[in-house]
């Protein structure tokens, strides 16, 4: 019965742990996804630039004033700072129509993918389409001349220049300023669009990315991520030092509680190990009954010419087996769990914004990995005690224990 208890306890600890963790990775997920769909902390943008304030950060409003891209060095060192994304807004001819293509670094960027909605697999290449504008994923679009196809496309937002315009890498951005130049002569208005009949333009006044004066090594904005310990005025402080730049602060309420999150998965990560120190004292406790009641047995082995390493591996060997056996069950306890955790507040949390998506399957793979190998240690620490103390008694003492 001791035995049965004793898997029985490591089968709820390790189903519950892999089940917070892999609740806890999802919502985190989700969370986080969710706050940086609300932009950024901060927006770092050319001085004489007029910036239309919204509700969220997400990116620069349209604006032929630049910053030099080197300054985002400066902007990094500055205290409180955990990311720092510039954007570039050039205007451009896409199959003939004037819309901005906005370039972006796809590894710093914390405001544009996390609104991805549909895309192809693989790098981020080619063209993002807003919310707002009509392109399938896939199709080919002639972009000042140069084809590019679309990759994704993005959710509607609400905030007017990420839903109208086009989105492409700073590399993608150059290739195309590349093109232009190559070509010698603006790009003309595709055959698509000239059968959609759509008003001829001057290619110089709306391509600006063909124009000969643009330097790519400039940027319209940086966005600016604080780290969870940043107090939002310090760093302000700390950004004004900067010369011909002015600061755009977002919305302080969301801001402090995307910072809030971290101090609250710390929180959960030091319960769940609280909670897996009590279990390891539990299965201490639960295995020093197993040994003592088995006091005469150990006693009789020693006294056949058992050796004393060779109980002590009996017992250890014992103990990974049931717990083992345990955590294997965990994972089937931890499983059904999730499911019923998806079906209810999972789903309740999709319906808030907040989405829930299972974690890589490698990850999940190596969790249940570690579960398993975690339980059979948690055994092995467990009934150590136990077994080291049989180690050293002598046979007679370990046959009169039992009567004691």
């Amino acid at each position: 019965m001791r035995a049965l208890f004793l898997g029985a306890a490591v089968m709820l600890g390790v189903g519950i742990g892999f089940a917070s963790f892999v609740a806890g990775w999802a919502l985190r997920e989700g969370i986080a996804t969710s706050f940086a769909r609300m932009g950024a902390d901060l927006l770092v943008v050319p001085r004489a630039t007029l910036v239309n304030i919204t509700s969220s950060l997400l990116t620069v409003q349209p604006t032929d004033q630049t910053l030099p891209l080197e300054l985002a060095q400066q902007i990094a060192g500055v205290p409180g700072i955990a990311r720092v994304a510039p954007q570039r807004i050039v205007p451009a001819l896409v199959e003939g129509r004037r819309v901005n293509l906005v370039a972006f670094d796809p590894v710093q960027d914390f405001s544009v993918l996390t609104w991805m909605q549909e895309h192809r697999p693989g790098p981020v290449e080619g063209l993002i389409a807003g919310g707002r504008v009509t392109a399938e994923v896939g199709a080919m679009l002639s972009v000042c001349g140069m084809p590019l196809s679309v990759y994704g496309r993005l959710a509607v937002t609400g905030v007017g220049p990420l839903d109208e315009s086009y989105f492409l890498s700073f590399g993608a951005l150059a290739d195309v300023v590349s093109f232009c130049r190559a070509s010698g002569t603006p790009a003309r208005p595709s055959a698509k669009a000239q059968n959609a009949q759509v008003l001829p333009v001057e290619d110089a006044e709306h391509a600006e990315v063909c124009s000969p004066d643009l330097v790519l090594d400039r940027v319209s904005a940086f966005l600016l991520q604080l780290s969870p310990e940043a107090k939002v005025e310090q760093v302000k402080f700390g950004l004004a030092q900067l010369p011909g730049i002015k600061i755009v602060q977002g919305n302080s309420v969301l801001t402090s509680s995307r910072q809030a999150l971290s101090t609250l998965l710390v929180g959960l990560a030091v319960f769940t190990a609280l909670q897996l120190i009590a279990l390891l004292i539990l299965i201490s406790l639960l295995f020093s009954a197993i040994v003592q009641e088995r006091y005469r047995e150990f006693g009789l082995l020693r006294a056949l010419g058992g050796k004393p390493h060779q109980v002590m591996t009996i017992i250890l060997a014992e103990a990974i087996i049931i717990t083992g056996v345990g955590g294997l069950c965990g994972l089937g306890f931890g499983t059904a769990v999730l499911l019923m955790f998806a079906r209810s507040l999972g789903f309740y949390f999709n319906l808030l914004g907040v989405p829930f998506s299972w974690p890589p399957l490698p990850v999940l793979q190596v969790t249940a990995l570690v579960a398993i190998a975690f339980s059979a240690i948690l055994g092995l620490l467990g009934a150590l005690l136990p077994a080291w103390r049989v180690r050293r008694m002598a046979p007679h003492a370990l046959i009169h224990a039992e009567g004691r």
